[in-house]
């Protein structure tokens, strides 16, 4: 792991959190938009989430600490999810919760409406019904 800010952390937590995007994503529960975070060992306001990005490609690098303002600790940090305040929130009003994950529906995503799809999903929908 070549983040020093997270060198005093047992690796074993940081590998764990790694295997949990990967295994979470490999069971269909998260998809590239879903993620894991879990509560710092030593420091219980804090948490550690990967970087913004797909859940299966996430490694221990990618891995970064979190205040419970959802600030990343490090300056310089890499842009974070911003579902982050979610994790942030839990962590803050749940001093029991260990770990937080997060994913989008599929049903909420394959029904989001963008600016001209709208002939797209109903046609979709039309031919459902």
């Amino acid at each position: 792991m070549s983040n020093p800010a997270l060198a005093e952390i047992d690796t074993a937590v940081i590998d764990d959190l790694v295997d949990a995007n990967h295994i979470l994503y490999q069971q269909g529960v998260v998809d590239g938009f879903g993620h894991v975070s879990a509560r710092h060992p030593a420091n219980p306001n804090h948490f550690l989430i990967a970087r913004s990005m797909a859940p299966a490609l996430v490694t221990a690098d990618d891995i970064m600490e979190i205040d419970l303002d959802s600030r990343p600790v490090a300056p310089n940090a890499p842009p974070s999810y911003l579902e982050r305040f979610i994790h942030g929130e839990i962590y803050r009003s749940r001093p029991d919760v260990m770990a937080v994950a997060h994913r989008r529906g599929r049903a909420r995503v394959r029904n989001s409406r963008h600016r001209g799809d709208e002939q797209r999903h109903a046609g979709k929908d039309a031919a459902a019904r």
